[in-house]
């Protein structure tokens, strides 16, 4: 272990120890998660990692040796913090959440890995050693493509439900789920059957009126008028008689717009 760096091959080679120790961290923390985790395909998907982690820590073993050095364990304080965080995530979150943290901890932890092999390839490349910048591409890309599909699951989970399945839960906590989905349909077709029957008065008030606009009334009631042309017999008065018109079409502002405000609510 490098007491002080002072050239730029020290930092390289403490870097790349310290790569090495991030990988083994990381493999710890993959097997923690595996085990809680509650959704199958996340477990499956951690259980890759895993696997392509131990073949990261062998490529970074093999770039010491192209190197011509010892493999050093420099420290790596960032991964141990990004564990710890899951773990004090984890313990103060549901059970039927967990699934979340843990791919929130793990995207936070890729983009990192992601971050120190592009660094390392910074330096080898700098430094000429265009084997071991090959290598570490190998390792980059894994890390590229574990943390596309750790996002990918990020978001499907977040936008079909954080929650695990309830074929994942406990009987109890199923239960109440159902209980909970069932009484909130039984609300919804009240309210949804209510809304049909304002809706088909609205119809009907609608549709009479427009009848009458539509067919106005062809004879009117008229007091105390008599048709001139009219033929009246000796005796019979004419007063309260009434005459057959050709009655204007019904023409009332105020009732057409309340028809309209009618036909919109029956009709939104």
């Amino acid at each position: 272990m490098f007491e002080r760096l002072n050239t730029p091959e020290q930092i390289f080679s403490y870097k790349l120890g310290a790569a090495l120790t991030m990988e083994k961290d990381t493999l710890a923390m993959l097997g923690d998660l595996q085990g809680e985790a509650r959704r199958p395909e996340l477990k499956a998907l951690l259980a890759e990692h895993a696997e392509e982690t131990r073949q990261q820590i062998t490529v970074l073993e093999q770039c010491f040796a192209l190197l011509g050095e010892e493999v050093d364990d420099s420290p790596c304080p960032v991964t141990k913090a990004l564990a710890a965080e899951a773990k004090a995530n984890l313990k103060k979150t549901d059970d039927s959440l967990v699934d979340a943290v843990i791919l929130a901890g793990a995207l936070e932890t890729e983009y990192h890995e992601q971050a120190v092999y592009e660094t390392l390839l910074i330096h080898a490349r700098a430094r000429g050693a265009a084997p071991v910048a090959a290598l570490l591409e190998t390792n980059l890309a894994t890390e590229r493509d574990a943390g596309a599909k750790v996002k990918a699951m990020a978001e499907r989970i977040a936008t079909t439900g954080v929650a695990v399945p309830v074929e994942g839960m406990s009987g109890g906590v199923k239960a109440g789920l159902v209980a909970g989905a069932a009484a909130a349909v039984g609300v919804a077709a009240a309210a949804a059957s209510k809304v049909a029957e304002h809706r088909a008065e609205d119809a009907a008030a609608a549709a009479g009126a427009r009848s009458l606009v539509e067919h106005p009334v062809e004879t009117a009631p008229v007091t105390g008028v008599t048709d001139p042309g009219a033929v009246v017999e000796p005796g019979v008065s004419t007063v309260g008689a009434t005459t057959t018109t050709g009655a204007e079409p019904f023409n009332d502002d105020a009732l057409e717009e309340r028809i309209a405000e009618s036909e919109h609510r029956a009709h939104p």
